[in-house]
């Protein structure tokens, strides 16, 4: 963990990792040779699997490593790999290492730095807004008319939170966040300079007179979802662009108006959607994946990186290519060009 940026200002005993992670500390003891004082056992920093060193926490997924040289520390892991550790690691049981030291750091982070909440002086809070328990607003802040925020939220410096939006309890909003039209539920979280419930691209062309449309509708954020950095996602036109629960959304992706992104989808950076697309439950994209306007997805399908898509696919998808179509259909295809190529280049050389 790099100490510039991230010091540890608190103790995470065994106890408390064993409340986190929701396992009983008589499984931690079942696990390790030794149990006197155990519970007074603490973590003070995290580091990779190479580096772990007495007070400091780390995974395993693998067992490609010199474990001869590590012997001390505590390790979340796997039953089957607890083998592999010296006897004088702790070893901490878990079913997924890398999402156990996940939810161990969150831990750590709002405990750290997300648990003094306060109003800073030059916030500016309308009169009407309705602000609940715990909450944190940071400096140059705007709450408009109406607006309501429930406990526990954490609102960063330099955010602009327009009239009648409701903020659910306990979602973080970074810096720069522009908020409009929106209803967030409980637990959403959105990183820097990112911009909600704008106006979306709709417009009749009529010549020189040519005008943005009033958009009329809504942007509802369902809870638990990840919005990250610099991404766009327009309110609807007269309905709502809905984002499902659980929605994990990467950098710098747009999302037009009238869009419905149902629970579990991934989106990945630089992705653009174009209005009312579709995206239903557990939909996966790589990166830079443009979809055109009115396309449905089917569930549980997925998306490769840098795929146009033109038209809907039906659940249980895999699409690739551009123009997009079923991944193994577009790997023949890209095959046969390059043979194709091949004779050509080869036509050439007998002449």
């Amino acid at each position: 963990m790099n100490k510039h940026f991230l010091n540890f200002k608190c103790k995470i005993n065994i106890n408390e990792i064993s409340k986190i992670l929701n396992i009983s500390f008589d499984e931690v003891l079942s696990v390790n040779n030794f149990s006197s004082n155990l519970d007074k056992i603490y973590i003070n920093d995290f580091v990779p699997f190479k580096d772990l060193k007495e007070n400091s926490l780390s995974f395993l997924n693998n067992t490609n490593y010199d474990f001869g040289s590590i012997s001390s520390g505590l390790c979340i892991l796997e039953k089957k790999n607890i083998k592999f550790l010296h006897q004088n690691i702790i070893k901490i049981p878990f079913k997924s290492p890398k999402l156990g030291f996940s939810k161990i750091l969150e831990y750590y982070v709002s405990k750290n730095f997300l648990n003094n909440h306060s109003i800073h002086p030059t916030a500016i809070i309308d009169e009407t807004a309705k602000i609940g328990k715990n909450v944190n607003i940071g400096p140059y802040s705007l709450v408009g008319k109406r607006s309501v925020i429930n406990d526990n939220t954490y609102i960063s410096e330099r955010v602009s939170i327009s009239q009648d939006c409701i903020i659910g309890k306990n979602c973080i909003i970074e810096p720069g966040v522009v908020i409009e039209f929106s209803i967030l539920d409980d637990s959403v979280k959105i990183a820097s300079n990112s911009v909600l419930g704008k106006p979306g691209f709709g417009f009749v062309p009529n010549d020189y007179d040519t005008k943005l449309m009033p958009h009329v509708g809504s942007l509802l954020v369902g809870k638990g979802t990840n919005i990250g950095s610099n991404c766009t996602i327009d309110r609807g036109f007269i309905d709502n662009t809905i984002i499902g629960k659980s929605v994990m959304i990467d950098n710098q992706v747009h999302i037009g108006h009238n869009c419905i992104i149902e629970d579990l989808c991934i989106i990945a950076g630089q992705v653009g959607l174009s209005g009312s697309v579709y995206l239903e439950k557990n939909v996966r994209m790589g990166g830079d994946v443009s979809i055109k306007d009115n396309i449905t997805i089917g569930e549980n399908s997925i998306i490769a990186g840098a795929s146009k898509v033109f038209n809907s696919f039906p659940k249980n998808s895999v699409i690739g290519g551009s123009p997009a179509q079923n991944l193994n259909d577009w790997k023949k295809i890209i095959a046969s060009q390059r043979l194709n190529l091949k004779k050509q280049r080869f036509k050439t050389d007998d002449n």
